[in-house]
């Protein structure tokens, strides 16, 4: 009769009271009756398979990975690269110049370069029509978009009920006049 596997989240007498959850953690990587798969060679070997990247040799070697990767910080949206040497480049600052302007003072990563720079933003059309346009904000529409299709579909929509939550509630006409009496 086969003897049931001890459950790895009860701990052992006498032992610390988080041994259980570390073996539970260390279980999850395999499937019982499986061997654990391998470590690559030249791989740190971590205690649960986390953070196995291989060491970069050179400072190029991190610049080409920081350059390959995404966004480090939440806060960090815009991604630069120096137009020296190419490594990216972080805010450091900005500020707005109009609703449709934006101004951004840019620091390279790469220490040996140190190259701060000025960069402008400008919203230059619309992909997608405002649920709640602004009737001062005046952009060109994408030529992609199909304002037949798009002018049909409004003609002939039914109204939903919906009770927003982000912005203040409005019930106008796309361009701003009162609804239709019914």
């Amino acid at each position: 009769m086969a003897q049931a596997a001890p459950n790895p989240f009860q701990p052992l007498l006498g032992t610390q009271p988080n041994i259980g959850f570390t073996k539970a953690a260390l279980a999850v990587s395999h499937r019982a009756g499986k061997a654990a798969p391998k470590a690559r060679p030249g791989v740190r070997k971590g205690a649960q398979g986390c953070n196995n990247l291989s060491k970069p040799e050179t400072t190029a070697d991190t610049q080409a990975q920081a350059q390959d990767e995404g966004p480090r910080l939440k806060s960090e949206f815009h991604r630069i690269a120096c137009p020296h040497c190419e490594s990216p480049a972080t805010i450091r600052r900005s500020n707005q110049v109009t609703n449709l302007t934006r101004e951004y003072a840019f620091a390279c990563t790469n220490f040996e370069c140190g190259h701060t720079f000025s960069a402008t933003m400008e919203i230059t059309r619309t992909l997608s029509p405002s649920a709640t346009p602004n009737p001062t904000v005046r952009l060109p529409l994408s030529t992609h978009v199909r304002r037949d299709l798009m002018r049909e579909q409004l003609a002939c929509a039914q109204p939903s009920d919906y009770r927003t939550t982000q912005t203040a509630p409005v019930t106008l006409e796309l361009f701003g006049t009162s609804p239709p009496a019914d």
